[in-house]
């Protein structure tokens, strides 16, 4: 009888702990479900662009590199992804709404992937017209980039259509769009021609109210839908740039430099290691970018001689600030240079003496 009751003892005594077990999985598992509203950033990779790119009838120098700089982003779905992304070195918290701009993943994602075919788009362009090559760039309409919930516009309009016609009135110009809604009233119905997958759509949507511009008082006519135009590059010059799964706008400047480089007479890299960041516009303007103390980080770690990053010229611009400020604190013998204009960047770049060893 003293065993029996020894044992029952001890069944009884497990069946707590066993229970904690059991809880604490449960716990651990819904944990994975509770979506956080955060980005963590820290710095990537400095990745050369010689093999990145090609550009035919072009030559790739055998001395010196122009590297593009990336972040490493983790979306913080859950708590371990949070955790995760703590652990990582130089790492920055940042809300979701303040990277996303309100989007979800899903369209953010879509966002930026069209943001990186823009960057290859326009540094062909920015890099041929500084050459005087032949291209030519036609206009056929105005692409929808994100379409913000709420809207009339949301579950019609999707990101990577293309809006041709506004109200019988083509937008070959994309500015076009800007002058018909300045015309239009809150409420009123627009009819739309819509180029998607290669299949056109015609759409009826009611304009909405939305806020004022910086400056104004009055709410305005609109669609709720971020755009930007759709263009087609012609050139006889075949230019393949392979980017992978990077997306975003920022290595606009250094795809520009690389094709410069490969088509040109001389090595701009003057045989040095060359990273750097910044959008490229066709015109040459070089643009502000996310993330620019990261890649400081990145690129000083694949050893860089030189660093591009947007210089600070409008108010509110933060690039050069911090990249210079990132570059003193951690010590980096690489050279910060803060550019505004392709120009600016290859005249520098022409100022160096080859490197001879």
């Amino acid at each position: 009888m003293g065993s029996d009751r020894t044992l029952r003892f001890k069944s009884r005594k497990r069946w707590p702990l066993f229970t904690g077990v059991i809880v604490l999985a449960i716990v651990l598992i819904l944990m994975n479900f509770i979506s956080l509203p955060y980005y963590i950033y820290s710095p990537g990779e400095a990745l050369p662009l010689q093999s990145m790119i090609s550009v035919k009838g072009g030559h790739k120098p055998a001395k010196g590199e122009f590297m593009m700089t990336t972040v490493y982003v983790v979306y913080a779905s859950n708590i371990y992804n949070f955790l995760y992304g703590l652990m990582l070195p130089h790492h920055q918290i940042l809300p979701a709404p303040t990277v996303n701009g309100g989007l979800t993943n899903t369209e953010y994602n879509q966002l930026e992937a069209y943001m990186m075919t823009s960057a290859h788009q326009g540094a062909e362009i920015a890099a041929l017209h500084y050459l005087h090559k032949p291209i030519s760039v036609t206009t056929t309409g105005v692409m929808v980039l994100s379409v913000q919930r709420g809207t009339a516009a949301y579950g019609h309009l999707f990101p990577g259509d293309i809006i041709t016609v506004m109200d019988g009135e083509s937008l070959k110009d994309p500015n076009r769009i800007l002058t018909i809604l300045q015309h239009a009233k809150v409420g009123e119905r627009v009819s739309l021609t819509v180029i998607r997958q290669g299949h056109i759509k015609h759409l009826l949507l009611h304009l909405m109210a939305l806020p004022p511009l910086p400056g104004h008082h009055h709410e305005r006519p609109g669609l709720g839908i971020f755009l930007a135009p759709a263009q087609v590059v012609h050139t006889p010059i075949h230019i393949v740039i392979h980017s992978g799964d990077i997306d975003g706008p920022s290595a606009g400047l250094m795809f520009t430099l690389e094709i410069i480089n490969q088509l040109g007479s001389v090595n701009l890299t003057r045989g040095y290691r060359i990273a750097g960041t910044g959008t490229m516009s066709a015109d040459g303007t070089v643009g502000q970018i996310g993330g620019a103390a990261h890649k400081i980080i990145a690129a000083s770690n694949a050893g860089a001689n030189y660093f591009f990053v947007p210089a600070d010229t409008a108010a509110g611009d933060t690039n050069a600030l911090h990249a210079e400020e990132e570059a003193k604190k951690i010590g980096t013998k690489m050279k910060v240079v803060p550019v505004s204009s392709l120009q600016q960047a290859i005249s520098f770049l022409m100022s160096l003496p080859p490197k001879t060893s």
